[in-house]
């Protein structure tokens, strides 16, 4: 599996603009504030995943790409939750659903690891996901 690449900041309170740059296409910051994403991510870098596990579960919930991208990937790791490849899947599927290109990529990666019960269980709970979070299921399609 591969590790998160390193983002370096641009300035020194200001992850958001660092996160936007490394990301490029399908970064999915726009729902959330800058502050407390910042600040997410900052206790992300610091390693205190427990913080940052709980901060990127606020900010997937409220529709940031990003964010669901490295939950997912905090998932496959076991940081700051106990590894579960089905809810790293599960992320990685709704982040890259939403156009986030890193997120497609890990996603291909960690599939070919699971069985096909369980990526079938992962589609299933990012299409549940998706469908109780946006008023038009269309809005992003999960691979099925």
């Amino acid at each position: 599996m591969g590790e998160v690449k390193p983002i370096q900041k641009k300035s020194s309170d200001d992850w958001f603009e660092a996160v936007i740059s490394a990301h490029a296409e399908g970064v999915g910051v726009n729902q959330i504030s800058r502050d407390r994403f910042n600040e997410v991510f900052e206790a992300f870098m610091a390693r205190s995943y427990d913080t940052a596990y709980v901060g990127f579960v606020e900010l997937a919930e409220a529709g940031s790409s990003a964010c669901q991208y490295y939950l997912g990937v905090m998932f496959l790791e076991g940081k700051g939750a106990l590894q579960d490849f089905s809810q790293g899947h599960m992320w990685l599927n709704i982040a890259s659903s939403r156009g986030h290109d890193k997120a497609r990529k890990q996603l291909e990666k960690i599939t070919q690891r699971m069985s096909a019960e369980q990526v079938a269980e992962a589609q299933k709970e990012a299409r549940l996901w998706v469908s109780s979070h946006s008023g038009d299921k269309d809005h992003a399609q999960v691979t099925s």
